[in-house]
């Protein structure tokens, strides 16, 4: 059911994949994973205020540094989208640290890239628009 709510969201199929995602949601008894595909839904929608709130009680949710990890590098990632990529790069440096500290080397290392790609797009908007 996860697997089918992102596929939804990938497919601009936003109804069905919110509609679903929260019956995923109110029938989980772990909340976790299904909070984050229902926050990737409403992001795909650019519903940011919902996107956070979802994230938000996820990161609450998450037990271990690897799924605080997981829920910085989404936070990451809506914050790109949302063009605030001084932020993006905080949460994406944070996500890589925790996920360095859990023995995740190679997610450590996408996160690091992705918070590298955010510091130059920041840098690049304050250059050019300043």
């Amino acid at each position: 059911m996860l697997e089918r709510v992102w596929i939804l969201s990938l497919l601009d199929r936003h109804e069905e994949a919110l509609e679903e995602g929260h019956q995923l949601l109110e029938s989980s008894e772990d909340c976790f994973k299904p909070l984050l595909v229902l926050a990737h839904a409403h992001q795909r929608r650019y519903r940011w205020g919902d996107v956070a709130r979802l994230q938000e009680e996820a990161l609450r949710l998450a037990a271990t540094g690897t799924r605080e990890a997981l829920v910085r590098h989404h936070i990451g990632r809506r914050l790109f989208d949302e063009a605030r990529y001084g932020d993006a790069a905080a949460e994406f440096e944070w996500a890589s640290d925790l996920y360095r500290a859990a023995g995740r080397v190679r997610l450590a290392e996408v996160s690091r890239q992705a918070a590298l790609r955010s510091r130059d797009v920041y840098e690049h908007g304050r250059t050019t628009w300043h």
